[in-house]
């Protein structure tokens, strides 16, 4: 272990996974004023086929973001001069849909917190594992590099409610959640509109890995670690009553709000023993993507039973984050 990294005795390829890529690399910025840590990090994304630019501190970051254009920004939390709060509101301005994701240690939950709810897109604990880490690149990359849903967009849109029944064998969950968002810029400003998406991704994951595939956050977290997850998803979906299984998916955009509600046909679970999204629980908290939807959006409620749940998101609900661009 080095600073922060966990790297298992294993090849780089074997470490890193695949990445699908897009006819040229996609470029991810590199923000961390620890020298070994991001040269460890830049290498193994360059062998993943990522193009890697590398900061040492947040000024220096913004420059190159100006020049280089990156698909994602990696970045500390805490660094000289500028934190991360401050250099994520400086790329905001100047681009609303750029793809920020933190990374830090215990002592700064404060600002990473306070980073998540003024928009970006994911964190990671120090020290962390590379297979988790580019999971989560790859997730927020799908959505930055996918088609441009400007040709069925439209302005005129008022009320728009849509349903899904998702096979648990065939789910493929990309078009599903980009048919539910492709009006989104209608209501929400377009620096939300990523981290609705990973909202709803969440969910919809936690619908169909935890609740009909019955995997719990020990396994999953173990199938991670040992490179073994997508083999234990093809396990479990193959087996003829989990395939069965549904999922119901109901949204519904109006001008002031996104509603989704998702049902699951699982044993449902014990939601109460959910820790909140406060700063003492952020980097202790086994299922960061309910935390992460819980950030991102206004409420989650969940059934009795815990196989249902609700999340909606209020058009103009927190003004506060909001940031005025030189």
């Amino acid at each position: 272990m080095v600073s922060g990294v966990i790297i298992e005795d294993k090849s780089v390829a074997e470490v890193f996974g695949s990445l699908p890529l897009e006819s040229s690399k996609p470029k991810i910025l590199i923000v961390d004023d620890e020298d070994i840590l991001r040269r460890l990090l830049v290498r193994f994304m360059a062998n993943e086929g990522f193009e890697p630019i590398e900061a040492p501190d947040g000024p220096e970051a913004i420059e190159l973001f100006r020049l280089k254009h990156p698909d994602v920004v990696l970045s500390d939390v805490m660094m000289p001069e500028m934190d991360g709060i401050n250099l994520l509101k400086e790329l905001r301005c100047i681009d609303p849909s750029a793809v920020v994701i933190l990374m830090t240690g215990f002592g700064n939950e404060q600002v990473l917190l306070n980073s998540l709810r003024a928009g970006a897109n994911n964190f990671f604990k120090k020290p962390f594992n590379f297979k988790e880490m580019l999971e989560t690149v790859n997730n927020v990359l799908k959505y930055k590099l996918h088609i441009d849903p400007t040709p069925f967009y439209s302005p005129f849109l008022q009320e728009e409610k849509k349903e899904f029944l998702i096979e648990t064998g065939k789910a493929n969950l990309l078009p599903i959640i980009n048919q539910i968002t492709v009006h989104l810029k209608n209501v929400f400003p377009e620096n939300d509109i990523m981290n609705l998406k990973i909202g709803i991704e969440e969910m919809l994951n936690n619908a169909l890995e935890h609740g009909n595939l019955n995997i719990s956050s020990q396994e999953k977290h173990r199938a991670i670690e040992d490179g073994c997850y997508g083999q234990l998803l093809q396990n479990r979906m193959s087996e003829q009553f989990n395939s069965r299984k549904k999922i119901v998916l109901n949204s519904q955009l109006s001008k002031d709000k996104l509603k989704v509600v998702i049902k699951d046909e699982g044993r449902g679970f014990n939601w109460k023993s959910l820790p909140e999204p406060f700063m003492e629980n952020l980097l202790r908290f086994n299922g960061r993507g309910i935390f992460l939807t819980k950030i991102f959006f206004d409420e989650v409620v969940y059934n009795e039973k815990g196989n249902e749940v609700t999340i909606i998101k209020y058009k103009d609900k927190d003004k506060n984050f909001n940031q005025v661009c030189s």
